[in-house]
């Protein structure tokens, strides 16, 4: 396993395993291959599905949402808060901790797939392939091609090969089908359940097939715009939706989530309360504020949308996204680069160091549903009925009372079904205010697929005239992979003018 791989690996999943360790929740990996190999899947699995979560929780939630204008700085109270996102300043160690941590922190999953059991671990082995899959769509998305055939051998294979972007997207596909066939078609005789060690869904394996079949919806979206000028391409993606009518998919309180046993403590809180919340035994302290709570706000383009101001409708999501901060008599934004005090996160997002995290959100899935509807890609479901229960489901996840919003936002362009000639502008817009907070890095990314909301303001000290597109291979690739990711020949601009394979706009 090449350079980069081996040494973050190696040291970030020790330091966790002595710094987090929650029901012995994480795995510390021995260099040389030996500990990991003879551990049983129980004792790996919670640590494979804890450490990815906490990348997605923390720096790719951060990344989305300053990269899109969710998020402003709080210019107050934090020297030049977000400069360099705001500044746009991409370099090799710009978020470069997003590649690092899922490359490497997606390793034990692998070894529970690959490895051969005595016993009957298919359960475990068809959800850890969901799950990294989740993450491994994640690296295609911010990054374009990647290692994937040559992932996570450790030293059997120092350098790995970068695969084409689409090739990666397809296995990914496989994989999901794979991991539900092994689910419903294993012998459930001799099956061993996954139980409490399954920090996500304790066991519950049609969940896991649910989360699969969304999962698989949400690369088939993606990638369906470019498949329109790939003939092979298309005729997978005609199979694979064909495949998707009538099944199961995330519904209405479904939210995938996960908690391995947060607590008040340093290192062991829920990580999007650690990182954007309070220090340990300080919750809810707004006398002894940290850093993480004072520097993120909302945009004033988001509250404004939000209060009403822009388009006569005001959304009770507002008072739970965010709260206000002293002095203020209501929820205020800022523009990102400003130098104005913007609101507080609020109860919706950060309730509690013990609060769940949360992976894909039932609110998610039911926008991939309307959408793929919509475009006749799926022929089960009513795609208004779909997009305007997904806004219900993001009003109950955060606690916001939908009264009359449905009636009073439905003729309204932008954010009402039948208001707005696109209908995907619609609920992309509405995934956008439901997932900013929970994750901004899905909203980054599709806003990127389908430039929506359309009229989202620069930040004021960018120089850019355009939002960037992807992020650069990290430094450590550079170091560790030299030879392979070179090829690549990236620069600043990479991150603006070099699209992603589905980005066919």
């Amino acid at each position: 396993m090449k350079k980069s791989y081996t040494i973050k690996y190696t040291l970030s999943l020790t330091l966790l395993f002595l710094t987090f360790s929650c029901n012995d929740v994480l795995v510390n990996e021995d260099p040389n291959g030996v500990v990991i190999d003879q551990l049983p899947p129980e004792v790996i699995l919670p640590g494979a599905f804890t450490v990815p979560s906490e990348t997605l929780m923390s720096s790719m939630n951060e990344l989305g949402n300053t990269m899109l204008a969710t998020w402003s700085g709080n210019a107050q109270q934090v020297q030049a808060p977000y400069f360099e996102e705001f500044q746009y300043q991409l370099t090799t160690d710009f978020y470069d901790d997003i590649w690092d941590n899922l490359m490497a922190r997606t390793g034990n999953l692998t070894q529970i797939i690959n490895n051969d059991y005595n016993d009957n671990y298919d359960y475990f082995k068809g959800a850890s392939k969901i799950y990294r899959t989740f993450y491994f769509q994640y690296l295609v998305d911010i990054y374009g091609d990647i290692p994937f055939t040559d992932i996570h051998q450790r030293g059997d294979l120092l350098f790995p090969e970068y695969d084409n972007q689409i090739d990666v997207y397809v296995a990914l596909i496989n994989d999901v089908n794979d991991a539900i066939d092994q689910i419903q078609n294993t012998n459930t005789s001799t099956a061993i359940p996954m139980g409490s060690n399954d920090v996500i869904m304790n066991g519950n394996m049609n969940m896991w097939i649910k989360f699969g079949n969304t999962l698989k919806l949400r690369i088939l979206l993606r990638m369906s715009d470019a498949a329109q000028s790939t003939p092979d391409l298309q005729a997978i993606l005609n199979t694979e939706f064909a495949s998707l009518n009538n099944v199961e998919f995330l519904g209405l309180g479904d939210n995938v989530t996960i908690n391995p046993g947060y607590s008040d403590e340093v290192d062991r809180m829920n990580p999007f309360a650690e990182t954007f919340g309070y220090a340990a035994g300080q919750f809810g302290n707004t006398a002894n504020e940290t850093f993480s709570n004072l520097r993120a706000g909302p945009t004033t383009y988001l509250v404004e949308l939000l209060n009403g101001t822009t388009n006569g409708v005001s959304d009770s999501r507002l008072q739970r996204l965010y709260t206000v901060r002293a002095g203020q008599s209501s929820i205020q934004g800022n523009t990102q680069g400003g130098e104005d005090q913007p609101s507080r996160i609020g109860p919706g997002l950060l309730s509690s160091p013990q609060q769940d995290g949360y992976i894909m959100t039932a609110s998610e899935s039911l926008f991939l549903q309307s959408e793929a509807v919509f475009k006749g890609l799926l022929t089960s479901g009513n795609a208004k009925d779909l997009f305007e229960s997904a806004i219900q489901s993001s009003h109950n996840r955060l606690g916001a009372s939908i009264d009359n919003y449905l009636t009073l936002a439905n003729d309204v362009n932008g954010i009402g079904w039948d208001g707005t000639a696109d209908k995907l502008e619609a609920i992309i817009t509405q995934k956008w205010i439901d997932l900013g907070g929970t994750n901004g890095a899905e909203t980054w990314i599709e806003y990127t697929r389908t430039g929506y909301p359309s009229n989202m303001p620069l930040p004021d000290i960018t120089n850019r005239p355009n939002r960037p597109i992807r992020l650069l291979y990290p430094t450590s690739e550079y170091t560790g992979n030299s030879a392979n990711v070179s090829e690549y020949n990236q620069n600043v601009d990479s991150a603006f003018n070099t699209s992603i394979f589905w980005d066919v706009n």
